[in-house]
């Protein structure tokens, strides 16, 4: 069994209850300690520690993955803690909070302690500047606004982003629509299916996603199901050219979770290939988008050479033409030109 194949297996148990199909016999403690790296690598140790669990993992190993999800359980309380806080000081002074993202999304999960996740998102509608102030000379802290659609702050150790907009309106060019369609749905359930998917269509093209990415959508679609108006959220997917990046999805959820998702899906042999190489850029990640760790013009050199290496990427979740795209991107780096250096 390869190391992907195990991967995929103890994810599934941990989201169904079962006991992983791994035989143990076959996997010595050196192989258990990639998986485990592999897992922390894909914020999903926490979520996977009881499926390691009910196997014959080395004690040297079983030990430090328990304590991931001892770790995940205590981190998760103190962030709740902590956006309460943010959020019943903004309420003190008549702004109203959505939390986005992961403290959000743990609500889907059969154990919400156990969905790893590190920033707050916070979105304040259109009050987000007065929040920044209050941010500023309430909670005493310093506000940072070089990325283009958030500010960002520490606060008790957390980091905070406050939302100017659900999604980068300067990139790609389509997302200014799908802004407004986003704000127009808020907070319902639909909004929050085609925010979620957006929000992973744009990492995924800028970089990757990982294994807790493919869980949160996977869980999220599964809880809401009943709630969400499908037949618009299908209409938005193939108007924003998203359509192949969604089957593809939705293929290795049921494949690899055991999970049958709403919306179609197409199984034409380009879908087919894609979705080879996107379960493993699920796990591994893309080699050339990985090294990031550069600095100065070995930098951009970086980023040139990712940028060709993910063309493939683009096309998957984006209706807009490569030359459009990278019109789009000189500009937002233009106007928050720190943004260049940005590490994601």
């Amino acid at each position: 069994m390869t190391e992907m194949q195990m991967a995929y297996s103890l994810l599934r148990a941990a989201l169904d209850g079962s006991v992983p199909h791994i035989g143990t016999a076959e996997v010595d403690a050196s192989r258990w300690w990639s998986l485990f790296r592999l897992m922390q690598i894909n914020h999903v140790a926490a979520l996977t520690a009881d499926a390691m669990s009910a196997l014959g993992v080395p004690r040297e190993v079983k030990i430090p993955w328990l304590t991931e999800r001892d770790k995940a359980e205590r981190w998760h309380r103190y962030q709740r803690e902590v956006q309460q806080e943010v959020i019943d000081t903004m309420a003190s002074h008549g702004i109203e909070t959505l939390v986005l993202k992961g403290t959000h999304t743990a609500q889907h999960y059969p154990v919400p302690e156990l969905r790893e996740f590190g920033d707050l998102d916070l979105y304040f509608y259109d009050r987000h500047d007065e929040a920044d102030r209050i941010a500023r000379e309430v909670l005493k802290v310093e506000v940072n606004d070089d990325a283009h659609h958030h500010s960002k702050y520490d606060y008790r150790g957390v980091t905070v982003e406050s939302h100017y907009d659900f999604v980068n309106i300067h990139y790609p060019p389509s997302n200014r629509r799908y802004e407004a369609l986003l704000k127009a749905l808020a907070p319902t359930p639909t909004f929050e299916v085609l925010f979620l998917l957006r929000h992973m269509a744009c990492h995924f093209a800028a970089s990757r996603i990982t294994l807790r990415d493919l869980c949160d959508w996977t869980l999220t679609c599964r809880t809401l199901q009943d709630k969400v108006d499908w037949e618009q959220v299908q209409q938005t997917v193939d108007d924003y050219g998203m359509g192949s990046f969604v089957s593809i999805l939705n293929t290795i959820a049921e494949k690899q979770l055991g999970v049958a998702l709403p919306l179609q899906r197409d199984n034409g042999p380009d879908i087919l290939a894609n979705t080879a190489l996107v379960e493993h850029d699920l796990v591994y990640g893309t080699p050339a988008a990985n090294d990031r760790n550069t600095d100065g013009l070995q930098r951009l050199g970086w980023k040139l050479r990712r940028w060709r290496a993910l063309a493939w990427k683009r096309r998957l979740v984006y209706s807009d033409s490569p030359l459009s795209l990278l019109v789009a991107s000189m500009t937002a780096h233009g106007l928050k030109p720190k943004s260049i250096m940005h590490k994601m």
